[in-house]
């Protein structure tokens, strides 16, 4: 048995892991790229025309489905996965097999994005014990049969501390940590305003402190519907963000930061699909922008 986050890891992006399928992740989910792709590529372009961005860097762009639908803007187009170029991609459209792969002079004039791709970062799940302390959730890869392994990391407790409500959990309660989200995109803002990017913007399923799930949120999503997690790389597994913890993390730098709902972000930007607008469906994704 494995602890989640490394159970999880292997299960999306090891060598037969999920993200690296044939029919890629639109075969098993569906986002707000799959649900309204014109419309929603008319408020991306409007975006970056608003921000004086010259280039669309999409990190962790599936198949370069929402890519696809940004043919035919003012903007030059790039994009990025774990995988090889997707066969039949429009020849205008960068590609990189991997955010390390990516040349700094991409970002240059850049906004960036990353939609729905914090959510899939793994992370180490909590779980608190008959003791009152927080423990490694283990996990079986082939079965998704789940137990207790041990006291959780001092960094780890210390993130618990600072971003999880732990007075109001009982025995048998969650703590998803997101330090590794955290960092990852810390990095990745860093790198891009480094690199003269305009702007940064990530949007996702997320939560704040005052609202964080007890029993957790970590979902397996297997051809269109929720199941139970397994990391056996057959399925998606997808947990909230802790946005407030990601924000925070760049808190100590000048990069100026807005936070918002997808639905007001998409109203704002003249967009009028009731389901990208829904508060509580894609509407109720959160965005949050840097600009440099």
């Amino acid at each position: 048995m494995l602890p989640w986050q490394s159970a999880w890891s292997e299960a999306l992006y090891g060598p037969a892991g999920f993200y690296r399928r044939p029919e890629g992740p639109a075969g098993h989910f569906r986002t707000a790229s799959h649900a309204a792709p014109d419309e929603l590529a008319g408020a991306v372009s409007r975006l970056a025309s608003m921000l004086g961005a010259r280039r669309i860097v999409d990190v962790g762009a599936g198949r370069g489905e929402l890519l696809t639908s940004l043919v035919g803007s003012p903007h030059e187009l790039w994009g990025t996965d774990v995988v090889v170029r997707p066969a039949g991609l429009s020849p205008s459209i960068g590609w990189s097999p991997g955010v390390d792969a990516l040349p700094d002079d991409v970002f240059e004039g850049a906004l960036v994005i990353a939609w729905e791709l914090l959510d899939v970062i793994p992370v180490t799940v909590l779980e608190m014990d008959e003791n009152g302390r927080l423990s490694l959730v283990l996990v079986d890869p082939r079965t998704g049969r789940e137990r207790l392994g041990g006291r959780a990391s001092s960094v780890d407790l210390d993130w618990a501390r600072t971003w999880w409500p732990l007075d109001h959990l009982g025995e048998g309660d969650r703590v998803e940590v997101g330090r590794a989200r955290d960092l990852f995109w810390h990095r990745l803002v860093d790198r891009a305003r480094r690199a003269g990017a305009v702007a940064t913007l990530c949007v996702d399923y997320a939560h704040r402190k005052a609202d964080r799930p007890a029993g957790g949120s970590l979902t397996g999503f297997y051809r269109g519907r929720a199941v139970p997690p397994r990391p056996d790389g057959t399925m998606d597994l997808t947990a909230h963000v802790a946005i407030d913890s990601v924000l925070s993390a760049l808190s100590a730098t000048s990069v100026s930061c807005t936070l918002t709902s997808q639905a007001r972000a998409l109203k704002e930007l003249g967009v009028k699909n009731d389901e990208l607008l829904d508060p509580g469906g894609l509407g109720g994704f959160a965005w949050l922008l840097h600009e440099f």
